[in-house]
């Protein structure tokens, strides 16, 4: 019998199992040998489970065992005594089957055919640290050459205002990945497309001008300005110079206009999202930028191929093209593939599904575009569940799901009977996925289990996110205290997910004080942790204490402390070397203290066994105290030992066992964490959900459900795998594909967070407490509450209630601010009696300093007693208003700062400020300016004098001759020179320094209503 070409499999309906039954099935049914079956998934987790299943259950079958799991036992796979021999046969051959991940079998491939793949026979999979390296060697010294071209110079020059260097240089980097685009693409339909899209915006954004032609408030205006922008936008079909002058019109935020319509707004909504995408497409720039860019590119893959290198993109980029380009490699490992299952199918990317079509296709076919490929029936059976697709950031791509899926040949299979949870939780969650997934449809899961389980919520009332944060983390540890207190569960029963564990401490601290033992499961590996980092900088100075890279790295550890401040002063004082304690500052002796210590081990280091003295280290330095007292806990503690055990091991001296590590670090092996997590462990587990994907737990928590979602930036190339179309961004610059592109990924974006909620819940056997704050749409904790009301079971935000659910029940529990719960503190030691009158007139003359240091300015301003400091704004909205004194003055000062002194008769300004400047213009003081030899306008600075710190800005510095003049403009209509005579002080006096004077400049007040200048 054929199995099915595709099976989507819900979550906990025995996923794995029906992956392993497919491979014995072939194994024992058919006889296929071992080394011509194929297993792909997604991370070496998965791929070592599945291994180890398949094992377990020969080993049960071929001993005649009946498997539950897999409905009966030989008599499955016919005929009992050959089963029997074939599966004798396969466990002995076991290694044979290819088990892993698909980035391990596109490296078996190139390692197979290194010569067709275009890499040396010796290539060394880079992580991207050797890449990052070779591009801060070769872009600088590049860019340097380039410069060095007049013609590169302008062309740089005519970016400026789009693009800055550091975007420049991210750009580039992003190119030089293997596979990376290096053109654009030449399409007339999507250019045409382009051009009808703008001209439908171009007609909605007039028919909402013409909607309110007749608007006259103050708000609709600026809309409606903004709108007639888009307009002329839109019809021009790109930014032209006169309209990128005017984007800020579309720089407020959007307007929420009485009388406007829903539709209206969000009409208007989608118009300016549009309109700011279209002023930076530039096709032209963008095509010009790419050719600019690819020498470099080249250069660069040039010289990273030659030191044998390949990314892990790069592994997939040349797997997919050693099959594409290479017939005769095609055929032979179509022919040696007999059956390929490949697991966790949502979460592959459009690439890895090219290279399966490829292994998968008709036997004598072989297509190089992989849209005309026949799949081989039987040969490819993909599994997956399209409702648990979350790792966009990895390159997942459900279209690219869904159209394989349309190819293969065959039927497809549903698996929707839920084995893990029970039925109350099964029902929830039907409940909640049926009214949040859309993409794609929803297909509700069918419990096994029996009744027993239990939803919980507990909505924090009134707190903001980082309030209601922390009040939820003491309320979860009392629930789980409780819980645990009760015995309705052990700790080690209880896992609380996250959506990032950057806000993990919060936890772990209510954790602490309740004595709740815990463990974090972090995505980092074991040579990252920063506590390994900081041992490793301690055992690195000992052993070398000229080392200041490692040297500072204690500094600025929790063992050293040191700030920035103090860090320089110790380099000013030569004082970065252990050996050199005595030219340690004064002010700091915790870090003479360190030094010493330092020094001390520095001199045994070399005539005692590396274990007796890594032994004294951790007795003279508080390291497990340290990173006990860290978010990490016990994880941070257990990783400290482990790092000193495998150091103990390495070498008969220091120098020999950090020599062994910097060789296994410098190769990047991949190494776990000390492991305190496991499943014997009886401690809470914490861990992001994506980490959580595919594990179970009795108890499940998901707490900060009201975190709003996070402001994704996509990268500089987004690709359209079905319609070949690659959008590529560089600071303000892009290409028209990159706006469908960019649209298309916030709404797939939107789906995978509500997609996210489902794996979360479904992670649960037997209870779920669910808690957050504010409850607003955009969040997890909004869907959830949504889809209850939906569901009928709407929440009372006044009482505490238990909601009937169809199946299920959600008691819900209300709660306001909860205050950290410390336990009592043991009994101090009796010591000295304190001087209290002394202790408390030292407090009151610190206070007394602090409240001085409070109200003294830090900065002085020159003009701070006579008028404020007149700052130049953008006022878009007080052209019909200058009656203001400030407003008028302001806007001189910004004309006068940006007046062609050649030809001032084009000032355009209206109003008050427009009459001052019109006579001012006509009067000596301004020819004055006019025909000086050198005039300086805006001139900032910052001085010191007579221990006070002045800031201020010179209207107008200019020279006649030999004769400097520093100007300031006044538009006052009392002229009351006298009040101004300190910041003239102040003003001549910067100038003076500034030039380097031997005296003073002459000070000028330049009235701007009568034109007369008058010297101070």
């Amino acid at each position: 019998m054929r199995p099915a070409s595709s099976i989507e499999a819900g979550a906990g309906t025995g996923k794995t199992t029906r992956v392993v039954r497919l491979l014995l099935q072939s194994l024992l049914a058919t006889g296929t040998e071992p080394s011509r079956l194929l297993a792909l998934t997604f991370t070496v987790r998965a791929a070592n489970e599945m291994r180890d299943r398949l094992g377990t259950w020969l080993a049960r079958l071929v001993a005649g065992e009946a498997v539950v799991e897999l409905q009966g036992g030989l008599e499955l796979f016919g005929d009992a005594t050959s089963a029997r021999a074939r599966g004798l046969r396969a466990l002995a051959e076991l290694d044979r089957i290819e088990i892993g991940t698909i980035h391990s079998f596109a490296a078996h491939l190139l390692r197979q055919y290194p010569l067709e793949g275009g890499l040396s026979p010796a290539f060394e999979e880079d992580d991207g640290t050797r890449a990052a390296a070779i591009f801060r060697d070769l872009w600088p010294r590049w860019l340097d050459r380039r410069l060095a071209d007049s013609a590169a110079v302008e062309f740089l020059q005519s970016l400026l205002g789009r693009i800055e260097l550091v975007q420049l240089r991210r750009f580039a980097e992003t190119l030089c990945e293997d596979g990376a685009p290096l053109a654009l693409a030449e399409d007339r339909g999507r250019a045409e497309a382009w051009q009808g899209r703008l001209a439908a915006a171009a007609a909605r954004a007039e028919t909402l001008l013409r909607a309110h032609a007749d608007e006259t408030r103050v708000t609709a205006l600026r809309a409606m300005r903004a709108l007639e922008y888009m307009r002329r936008l839109f019809t021009a079909g790109e930014a032209t110079a006169e309209l990128a002058r005017q984007v800020s019109l579309l720089a407020p935020p959007v307007p929420s206009v009485a009388g406007w319509t829903t539709e209206e707004r969000e009409t208007y909504r989608e118009l300016r999202e549009l309109a700011r995408a279209a002023v930076d497409v530039d096709d032209r720039q963008m095509a010009a930028l790419l050719a600019w860019l690819r020498p470099f590119v080249e250069q660069f893959r040039r010289e990273y191929a030659r030191r044998g290198h390949v990314s892990f993109q790069g592994l997939l980029v040349r797997g997919r093209g050693l099959l594409r380009d290479h017939p005769d490699i095609r055929e032979r490992l179509k022919q040696r593939f007999r059956l390929i299952v490949v697991d966790e199918f949502q979460d592959t990317d459009p690439l890895q599904g090219e290279m399966l079509l490829y292994l998968a296709e008709r036997p004598d076919a072989c297509e190089s575009d992989w849209r005309r490929i026949e799949v081989e029936p039987g040969k490819l059976v993909i599994v997956g569940d399209p409702k648990q697709s979350i790792y966009l950031f990895r390159g997942a791509d459900l279209g690219a799901y869904r159209e394989i899926v349309r190819r293969l040949p065959g039927d497809g299979e549903q698996l929707a009977v839920n084995y893990r949870a029970r039925s109350e939780l099964v029902a929830f969650v039907n409940a909640i996925g049926r009214r949040t997934i859309h993409e794609p449809e929803y297909v509700p899961l069918e419990p096994q289990r029996g009744g027993g389980g239990t939803v919980e919520m507990m909505l924090f009332r009134g707190l903001g996110a980082g309030e209601a944060r922390e009040s939820e983390a003491e309320a979860i540890g009392d629930w789980v205290s409780a819980g645990v207190a009760g015995g309705r569960f052990a700790a080690g029963d209880v896992a609380l997910l996250l959506r990032a564990l950057g806000e993990a401490h919060h936890y772990t601290g209510a954790f602490r004080r309740r004595g709740i033992d815990f463990a974090i499961e972090g995505e980092k590996h074991f040579y990252a942790a920063q506590e390994v980092l900081d041992v490793l900088n301690l055992l690195g100075a000992i052993a070398d204490p000229t080392n200041e890279l490692a040297v500072v790295g204690v500094l600025r550890s929790p063992l050293g402390a040191v700030r920035d401040r103090d860090l320089l002063h110790l380099r000013d004082a030569q004082a970065l070397c252990p050996l050199d304690a005595a030219r340690v500052p004064r002010g700091l002796p915790d870090v003479r203290r360190l030094y010493q210590a330092i020094a001390g081990l520095h001199a045994r280091a070399w005539r005692v066994p590396v274990r007796e003295l890594l032994a004294e280290v951790l007795e003279r330095f508080p390291l497990a105290e340290i990173a006990r007292a860290t978010f990490r806990g016990d994880q941070a503690v257990a990783n400290v030992e482990k790092l000193i055990d495998a150091l103990a091991a390495d070498g008969t001296t220091l120098a020999a066992a950090l020599a062994e590590y910097r060789r296994r670090s410098g190769e990047r092996e991949e190494e776990g964490e000390a492991p305190l997590a496991d499943e014997r462990l009886d401690a809470v587990r914490i861990l992001s959900i994506h980490k959580a994907k595919g594990l179970e737990f009795p108890v499940v928590v998901i707490p900060d459900l009201h975190r709003g979602a996070r402001d994704e930036t996509e990268g500089p190339i987004l690709r359209e795998w079905l319609t070949d179309a690659v959008g590529f961004r560089c600071g303000r610059l892009r290409n028209r594909d990159r706006v469908a592109a960019e649209e298309r990924y916030r709404r797939i974006r939107k789906e995978e967070t509500r997609r996210l909620l489902y794996v979360a819940l479904t992670r649960a056997k037997d209870r779920l407490l669910l808690t957050g704050g504010k409850q607003a749409s955009d969040t997890l904790l909004g869907m959830i509450v949504t889809a209850l009301r939906e569901e009928g079971l709407a929440i009372d935000e006044e009482a505490e209630q238990t909601l009937p659910g169809d199946g299920f029940e959600v008691s819900v529990r209300l709660c306001d601010r909860v205050e950290p719960a410390w336990e009592p503190a043991a009994p101090l030691a009796a010591g000295p009696v304190p001087d209290y009158q002394a202790e408390r007139a030292a407090w009151v003359e610190r206070e007394a300093a602090a409240r001085r240091l409070h109200t003294a300015p830090l900065l002085r301003r020159p003009s701070a007693e006579s008028e404020p400091d007149l700052e130049r704004t953008d006022r878009l909205e007080r052209e019909d208003d200058e009656t203001d004194a400030l407003s008028v003055g302001s806007r001189c000062h910004d004309v006068l700062a940006e007046t062609d002194l050649a030809c001032p008769q084009r000032v355009e300004c209206t109003g008050e400020a427009g009459t001052i400047l019109r006579s001012f213009l006509a009067s000596d003081a301004f020819r004055a300016i006019q025909t000086a030899d050198e005039v300086h306008r805006e001139v900032p600075f910052v001085i010191t004098l007579d221990g006070e710190v002045w800031s201020g800005q010179i209207d107008v510095l200019y020279r006649r001759g030999d004769h400097w003049i520093v100007a300031d403009y006044k538009s006052d209509r009392q002229e009351r020179p006298e009040r101004h005579r300190q910041q003239a002080d102040v003003y001549k006096r910067a100038a003076q320094r500034a030039l380097g004077l031997a005296t003073a400049p002459e000070f000028r007040l330049v009235y701007l209503r009568t034109g007369r200048g008058v010297t101070l």
